[in-house]
């Protein structure tokens, strides 16, 4: 099955992107601006990769063949993709905030609704967040987060989403905050509330919430 990264919710104003769907919108967009030497630091592996393939792609077509042009152009469109989705993941993604649940690993749990604006469908996602530091259990931070569509249009809810802190994008201040006033006090609850109905320890991953009381009652995947 394949998936496509998208925004919260149907729109047909908005923005034009180029590596996120373009008939979704965020009811809570990031606006964040991506600061390429804070991303670099958490994911320094595969920025160096696909760097390196591409540079060693270019010595190989100046050294050897222009054949090897092929390749140098492949790598450097896998880089422009890579840094185009990285910043419209948190210009254009949803913000919810997040909590610390676990220090080694760190893990950190985010809630939203993955209803596609009809229904009610609360879930938990847990990720890990090894590079995120000088933190304990409780600490909030603000997230970004695209969300995932099966290739059933008529599903009524996203089946996934991706959320990433947002001090990983930016060191600003002002973004920071801006974010964390963003997020009311029933959000948090909501967090609190249904972190309590998963076992602990904790682990990575998806977990539904109040399956009988919201819309997921009436799907087929319980």
């Amino acid at each position: 099955m394949e998936f496509q990264s998208i925004c919260k919710f149907r729109d047909n104003n908005m923005s034009t992107n180029f590596t996120v769907g373009n008939d979704t919108f965020a009811s809570n967009p990031g606006n964040a601006n991506l600061n390429p030497f804070v991303w670099l630091f958490h994911d320094f592996k595969t920025i160096f990769t696909i760097s390196a393939l591409f540079g060693f792609s270019i010595f190989l077509t100046i050294k050897f063949s222009g054949w090897f042009g092929i390749l140098a152009v492949l790598f450097m469109a896998i880089n422009i993709f890579y840094w185009l989705r990285k910043k419209e993941h948190f210009k254009s993604g949803d913000s919810n905030g997040g909590m610390v649940v676990s220090i080694n690993p760190t893990l950190v749990a985010v809630t939203t609704d993955l209803t596609k604006g009809f229904g009610e469908f609360p879930v938990v996602k847990i990720i890990t967040c090894n590079t995120l530091k000088n933190v304990k259990v409780g600490d909030k931070i603000a997230t970004v987060a695209l969300y995932s569509a099966s290739e059933d249009d008529d599903l009524p809810h996203w089946i996934d989403f991706h959320p990433i802190p947002l001090s990983f994008a930016t060191n600003n201040e002002k973004v920071l905050k801006r974010a964390f006033e963003s997020y009311d006090s029933e959000q948090w609850k909501n967090l609190q509330n249904r972190l309590e109905k998963i076992r602990k320890p904790y682990k990575e991953g998806l977990y539904t919430s109040e399956t009988q009381t919201s819309d997921w009652k009436s799907t087929n995947i319980f």
